[in-house]
């Protein structure tokens, strides 16, 4: 009986020391990914990445590529170096957007662009081209939309806007400017050209 008794004993305290070790295992595995996701760790990089996005028919809707990506852990974004975004849609102009830096969230739906940031939308049926400069603009690259806050230069033909903000559609070729809290300049080329105008107007 004493036998019995010891032997249980022991399984008891095995299955305790078990069950311990277990929850000793996993609390230091949460407190690892809790770690992890409060330091905001690197989880990957790569050098010369392309993302191309597909739409259901297998087209292509743009495409994203960057000098180097560092990936993050705990929120899904990713620092670009060197980005450049062209939109692939059939139906609208060809629109092209670089800078020196970038950080894109959301599986690359937002993307934050830094540092010489130039819009570059080709010519379309009748307008001519059009290029924008900022030190910052937000970029939607599935929408083909952009914005910005702050001071931007603005050319097409040889019409000149600056303004402080912009907000443009590359799907409607809209432009508004201004939403920064500053004035607009508006530089009209000569007669018989296209002219642009500071207020919401609709590229062609």
């Amino acid at each position: 009986m004493r036998e019995r008794g010891t032997l249980l004993l022991s399984v008891v305290l095995l299955g305790g020391l078990a069950a311990g070790s277990y929850w000793l295992a996993e609390q230091a595995r949460l407190g690892d990914v809790a770690t992890r996701k409060l330091g905001h760790d690197i989880d990957y990089t790569a050098d010369d990445i392309t993302l191309t996005r597909m739409d259901e028919t297998g087209r292509a809707q743009y495409v994203v590529d960057a000098k180097k990506l560092v990936h993050y852990f705990d929120d899904d974004s990713g620092e670009l170096t060197l980005p450049h975004m062209v939109g692939a849609k059939a139906d609208r102009p060809e629109m092209r957007v670089r800078a020196d830096r970038g950080v894109a969230t959301n599986d690359t739906q937002e993307v934050r662009l830094y540092g010489n940031v130039i819009l570059t939308r080709q010519p379309w049926r009748n307008a001519a081209q059009l290029i924008a400069k900022a030190p910052y603009m937000l970029v939607y690259p599935e929408r083909e939309a952009l914005s910005t806050d702050q001071a931007v230069n603005i050319v097409q033909g040889g019409s000149t806007v600056d303004a402080n903000g912009m907000q443009y559609d590359n799907g409607t070729r809209q432009i508004q400017f201004g939403g920064g809290g500053g004035r607009i300049r508006n530089v009209i080329e000569p007669r018989g050209a296209k002219q642009a105008t500071p207020a919401t107007q609709g590229l062609p």
